[in-house]
């Protein structure tokens, strides 16, 4: 076996990482493309576009590696109807109703440090995955870095109303992830990642249909600017096709609890985003946030899997010589 591969009850290898790092990128740049999108295109109607056409895609391209409905048991159902309903439905109305009343930073920060905490206690209540010391310690660390990386200087003063209903879907949404991100590993007891991904998108965006044309979509849809679109499509492919698999893969070969944890990753992606595309600025303190969420990750991975995730890069970039994998 290959250097870094994984082993049963070993070491996750550097692939899963790279996945799951590209995974919380993606999501980083979900509140840009989701402010730049809602504002030529309603909230609940970018759901509709983003899921249905996401879903589409994989259920024509991967058919024959799809469970037929009629082989699915009762208990499949109704756990890719929860699947759907808090990672699909759920998931997206309350975090685009957030971005409609508070800023895309609260959108980087609240989500992503609230559901790991509901999933590791999922996790070690009904999976009985058990919650290390290293976990809780780093999941701390992170925590604080987050909150740096976010301007708490923003944070801290006197919100409106409309930015503290802002806050309260994001932090209602971080919930819906933590409990989607359990059950997807439940729903991989049987099912594979494709099919959970693909029937669950698609069970979502069902329930989102009729919120969607309460909107009365059309004529914005017709009049949407060039952004708008290219935001919807980053949106489709990136922060939805590609990084909702790499997510359930993960949960699949290393955790639920520690595959939550990489989520503080997502607002240190998200200001370096935001920087680029938004001109926003990146203060000293900001930085040392995203040096904080980066020690907190390698704190609940521990350093003998982390270096052993960097060996294997290394060897996938050619600064070493790749072993020889085993026959099998």
């Amino acid at each position: 076996m290959a250097s870094g591969e994984q082993r049963p009850g070993g070491t996750p290898s550097a692939r899963i990482y790279l996945l799951i790092l590209l995974s919380t990128a993606f999501w980083g740049g979900t509140p840009v493309a989701g402010k730049l999108a809602i504002r030529d295109i309603p909230p609940m109607t970018v759901g509709v576009l983003r899921y249905g056409l996401a879903s589409l895609v994989l259920i024509l391209l991967f058919r024959r590696h799809l469970p037929a409905w009629r082989t699915l048991r009762r208990s499949d159902l109704w756990t890719l109807l929860g699947v759907g309903v808090l990672g699909t439905f759920l998931n997206h109305m309350l975090f685009f109703l957030g971005l409609l009343f508070a800023p895309a930073s609260h959108a980087a920060i609240l989500p992503a440090t609230t559901s790991p905490i509901w999933t590791m206690l999922l996790a070690a209540r009904l999976a009985r995955e058990r919650i290390t010391r290293g976990q809780i310690a780093g999941t701390l660390v992170c925590m604080v870095g987050v909150v740096l990386v976010a301007r708490p200087e923003g944070l801290t003063g006197t919100a409106g109303a409309r930015v503290l209903l802002g806050d309260l879907f994001y932090i209602l949404g971080g919930m819906a992830w933590g409990l989607y991100s359990f059950l997807s590993k439940v729903a991989m007891h049987r099912l594979s990642a494709l099919a959970t991904l693909a029937y669950g998108m698609a069970i979502g965006c069902v329930f989102l249909i009729p919120v969607a044309a309460m909107e009365r979509p059309w004529v914005a849809l017709a009049s949407a600017s060039s952004l708008a679109w290219a935001s919807v499509l980053y949106l489709i492919v990136a922060g939805t096709l590609l990084a909702f698999f790499w997510w359930n893969l993960a949960i699949q070969r290393v955790g639920a609890g520690r595959t939550a944890v990489f989520t503080n990753l997502v607002p240190v992606f998200g200001v370096l985003l935001a920087w680029w595309v938004l001109g926003e600025r990146l203060t000293p303190l900001q930085l040392f946030g995203g040096l904080l969420t980066v020690a907190g990750v390698w704190v609940c991975q521990g350093p003998g899997a982390m270096q052993a995730a960097w060996r294997q890069a290394r060897v996938r970039l050619g600064g070493e010589q790749a072993a020889a994998p085993e026959k099998r």
